[in-house]
């Protein structure tokens, strides 16, 4: 009886050493793939960043975000722009962006899918100043004034706003006549939607803000001295014409 306590003793002992060895084995394998991970991984702010993604990979190019992300545009609309924390994404180009919008507004309606087309367009303004408003727009514009500004303000025959100075002009007339006197172009539609440049596909499509947002005052798009402005239609008066005009002195 004696002989085969010994043997069980025995064999325990050895299922124990093994048992540990096994554990040692498997915490170093850990320690060690888990190293391997942590190479590629970088932490910002205590959030984790998988550097082999290629959006964090210094020589990314535009082609190697268009395949991460499916785009299918024209290599030429794209750009890459840098996130806070170093990751890169595919945007399309202001400036190309800026002249589609403007291309919009111009023929009021959805442009065609003609990059050549739609940059010719965007040159419509370069080397101007003053402040444009689209033919659809006049007459809500100046309605917009009235309510808010002591000043006379006319549309000229090719749309450009001008006005006649009143004794009592108030301070957003006195801000306007500054815009009006600067060295910037400003184009006003107030039709509450527009046309870009879709950032997947590069296609034209329409985004239509006011949907989207009935109390965001307004959606604009800047390109060097260049500033479109395109005010909700306000259909529901949830804001007031001063908020409205306020969004283009202040953006």
């Amino acid at each position: 009886m004696k002989k085969y306590t010994k043997y069980i003793i025995f064999a325990i002992i050895v299922i124990i050493i093994v048992a540990i060895l096994a554990t040692m084995v498997i915490t170093k394998n850990n320690k060690e793939k888990n190293q391997e991970n942590k190479e590629d991984y970088e932490t910002y702010n205590g959030i984790e960043i998988d550097q082999n993604q290629t959006s964090y990979q210094e020589n990314t190019t535009i082609n190697d975000m268009k395949e991460e992300i499916g785009a299918t545009g024209d290599s030429s609309i794209y750009e890459l722009q840098s996130e806070y924390d170093g990751r890169k994404i595919l945007a399309i180009k202001p400036n190309i962006q800026f002249s589609t919008v403007l291309t919009g507004i111009i023929e009021d309606k959805k442009p065609e899918d003609n990059l050549t087309h739609i940059k010719e367009i965007g040159a419509t303004f370069v080397g101007k100043k003053g402040m444009w408003i689209a033919p659809n727009s006049r007459e809500t514009f100046l309605d917009i004034l009235q309510k808010t500004t002591q000043n006379n303000y006319t549309i000229n025959k090719d749309g450009y706003l001008e006005y006649t100075k009143n004794q009592n002009a108030n301070e957003t007339d006195k801000a306007l006549e500054e815009i009006l006197s600067s060295d910037k172009m400003y184009i006003i539609s107030t039709t509450g939607l527009c046309y870009i440049l879709d950032e997947v596909s590069g296609k034209v499509t329409e985004y239509p803000f006011e949907k989207m947002a009935p109390d965001q005052p307004c959606e604009y798009y800047e390109s060097e001295n260049q500033k479109i402005i395109i005010l909700t239609t306000n259909k529901e008066k949830i804001l007031t014409e001063k908020e409205l005009i306020d969004a283009i002195i202040y953006n």
